[in-house]
């Protein structure tokens, strides 16, 4: 929570309330003091600087997570720090290459059986050219030798002769174009399945997540705060780690919505490692988010992101990930007169208090300053030594 510092508490406790045994009314006699609010935010330590590591681009659809290396994990250059899982691909490969060497029985089977064809319609052209041959050889028109049925029968043969020929002259030309057709058929089938093995072939090659550098493994949560885990489906692209410079830290601090007043970049911060709480470590807010969000999923509870540059970095116990609580130093006022919120007043933008006087007490005007949950810095209206009430007087005690 927002609060003052202990000497103004102090000074309530000691010094500001009394029972007035004639009117009944609390009241609080005014003194400067210092006026200082800190914020308390908590979270973790990360590195200022650090080296995405992501599932690689070249990877073709979503992927199950065989394995990732376990969270803050050191690792050497090289080293592998996740695998996906590759029995579909490697399933997907082999069935590829069975369709493609199936289409490459088919090939052969085809050239086999156009070869047998080819020769088949060859065989009977050259027969059907002697055949025509020997008809028109022994041909003859003379009916001393011949009837004229005869003559009649003979011609009717040499046309049929000749109709055949052209027949098994197309059929050899149509036969190669259809061959050929088929072919190529075959072919552009053996492309689409060679573009697949290329493709599957380039996902196992790539099942490998491999450290760039030397470094520390820090896992990177989902959208649902949760690290990555074996059996998670994954992207190309997609983040599943970093690898932090430790020599350079900063921290990464979550404020309740309800607590941010007068929260600003550049506000001092004093933070605490939950490992060693008596070693105060100096910051400075550098990023501030612009509007609260939960933490969590379905939480109604809002808080404001904000990240500390740290001033000195201890490598040795300042590692990623681990908690800090801090206190940011929102206002740090000296020798200022301030008020408890509930003895100030305002309607329509004005603000009083009620003074006591000889006479009673009476509405007195002020110009309220900074304010904390409870207490606000008076500029003006007030002086050291005045006495106002804690609450509304009664009428009766009112001039």
């Amino acid at each position: 929570m927002l609060g003052a510092t202990l000497s103004s508490l102090l000074l309530i406790a000691t010094m500001g309330c009394s029972q007035q045994e004639s009117d009944g009314v609390l009241t609080l006699e005014i003194a400067a003091s210092d006026f200082k609010v800190d914020i308390p935010a908590s979270g973790e330590l990360e590195a200022a600087n650090s080296t995405t590591v992501t599932v690689p681009s070249g990877l073709r659809g979503p992927q199950s997570l065989a394995w990732i290396m376990d969270n803050f994990s050191n690792v050497k250059a090289g080293d592998v720090v996740a695998t996906m899982d590759s029995t579909r691909e490697s399933y997907r490969l082999e069935m590829e290459k069975l369709d493609f060497d199936r289409l490459s029985l088919d090939s052969q089977i085809q050239t086999e059986k156009d070869k047998t064809i080819d020769k088949t319609l060859t065989t009977d052209t050259k027969l059907t050219g002697e055949e025509r041959e020997l008809a028109d050889r022994f041909f003859s028109e003379d009916e001393r030798v011949y009837t004229k049925i005869d003559i009649i029968d003979q011609m009717r043969n040499q046309d049929y002769l000749e109709a055949k020929m052209t027949f098994y002259n197309w059929g050899i030309g149509q036969h190669g174009s259809q061959a050929d057709a088929e072919q190529e058929l075959i072919k552009l089938k053996q492309k689409g399945h060679k573009a697949k093995m290329s493709r599957y072939s380039n996902n196992l090659n790539q099942m490998e997540i491999i450290a760039p550098h030397d470094g520390v493994f820090v896992a990177q949560e989902g959208w649902n705060g949760v690290p990555p885990v074996a059996g998670d489906m994954m992207w190309s692209g997609m983040t599943i780690g970093t690898l932090p410079d430790t020599s350079k830290m900063q921290a990464k601090l979550y404020v309740l919505e309800s607590e941010a007043l007068g929260l600003a970049i550049g506000k001092p911060v004093t933070l605490y490692l939950d490992a060693y709480p008596d070693m105060p470590i100096i910051g400075e807010v550098s990023q501030l988010d612009a509007l609260s969000k939960a933490k969590e999923k379905d939480s109604p509870v809002n808080y404001f992101e904000l990240t500390v540059s740290i001033d000195k970095t201890i490598v040795k116990i300042m590692q990623p990930g681990r908690q800090v609580n801090a206190n940011v130093h929102a206002l740090d006022l000296q020798n200022v007169i301030t008020v408890p919120n509930q003895a100030l007043f305002q309607k329509s933008g004005e603000y009083w208090v009620y003074l006591k006087t000889s006479a009673g007490f009476i509405k007195q005007k002020v110009q309220p300053g900074n304010r904390s949950l409870n207490r606000t810095v008076i500029k003006d209206g007030l002086a050291k030594g005045d006495t106002i009430a804690l609450t509304t007087p009664p009428k009766r005690n009112r001039v």
